[in-house]
């Protein structure tokens, strides 16, 4: 657990599963509710996430306070929460539904950023974090808890890869609902839409070697601001959040791509390769060499 303006901001692997105590993935997580609750009581006090969080509810009641403002727990809501968005709730001791995480990079491994910020609840400084589904809604997304909760536990050939699918699938079906709905945007927050800002620069940036100047003079902002607002938000340093921008697409391009390594870190602008292999063994825990092959396996 990390500290951030005085509130703990978490991520995935600060969460006890003691029914999957061999877990492999760090940046995704699925569970029963209620279990989920039980075994990770620290819950209750507010908090962040570096992650995106999705709670349906299918029992019980209550609140849950999200940024400041108060939703109401019942039967057939679901909670969309963004990296950054602090939360908190009070439940009744009967509650359960499915909770989900995941990072951005787990699934844009698969996908381009598009699929995200084409949908209306990952536009984190506009959407709502709340939708009330009907019993048919409610049934069919369920349907998709129950089988990424199977691929979670059951981390057969390419669930990594099944699990993503799963996602995408599930998202289609969330757009749908609130397109149906029309739900409208919560209130304005500077702060996350200065973030979304720096990320789509990042990514449409990152290839280049653009220095933190050439950020913060698009942004409008000085080091300073840029870096308290990172850290405030997701606790991180503007460098890191490139850096990891660098990693993914490294990741990318080792699991779907037969470029060799020094091919790689060329089109990442790495003049050094070892300097390249060395930087991704520090994030990743394995060699370039031995990511590919541990997908290839």
């Amino acid at each position: 657990m990390r500290k951030t303006c005085c509130l703990p901001v978490f991520n995935i692997l600060n969460f006890s599963d003691y029914n999957n105590c061999m877990k492999l993935e760090s940046n995704f997580y699925v569970r029963k509710f209620k279990d989920h609750l039980k075994d990770n009581s620290f819950l209750e006090k507010p908090h962040g996430h570096d992650f995106y969080l999705i709670l349906i509810i299918t029992k019980g009641s209550g609140k849950h306070i999200i940024d400041s403002k108060e939703y109401l727990i019942e039967p057939g809501v679901m909670f969309i929460i963004a990296p950054g968005q602090v939360h908190q709730w009070k439940l009744s001791e009967d509650t359960d539904g499915y909770v989900l995480f995941f990072t951005k990079k787990y699934f844009l491994i698969d996908f381009n950023k598009y699929k995200m910020t084409d949908l209306p609840f990952f536009k984190s400084s506009f959407s709502s974090p709340y939708v009330k589904l009907n019993n048919m809604e409610q049934q069919n997304i369920m349907s998709y808890y129950s089988k990424l909760c199977r691929e979670y536990r059951n981390t057969q050939f390419k669930y990594a890869e099944m699990i993503r699918a799963l996602l995408n699938a599930m998202f289609i079906e969330l757009h749908r609902i609130y397109t149906k709905k029309s739900i409208q945007s919560i209130s304005y927050n500077y702060e996350l839409l200065i973030l979304n800002k720096f990320e789509a620069l990042i990514d449409e940036n990152f290839d280049c070697n653009k220095p933190l100047s050439f950020y913060t003079n698009q942004l409008n902002l000085s080091a300073k601001q840029l870096s308290y607002l990172c850290k405030k938000v997701i606790n991180k340093t503007p460098s890191e959040m490139i850096l990891e921008r660098k990693i993914l697409e490294a990741q990318r391009l080792l699991i779907h791509s037969d470029m060799s390594v020094t091919s790689i870190s060329a089109t990442l602008n790495y003049t050094d390769n070892s300097y390249f292999s060395k930087i991704f063994k520090k994030t990743c825990s394995l060699t370039p060499e031995q990511y590919r092959l541990s997908f290839v396996s």
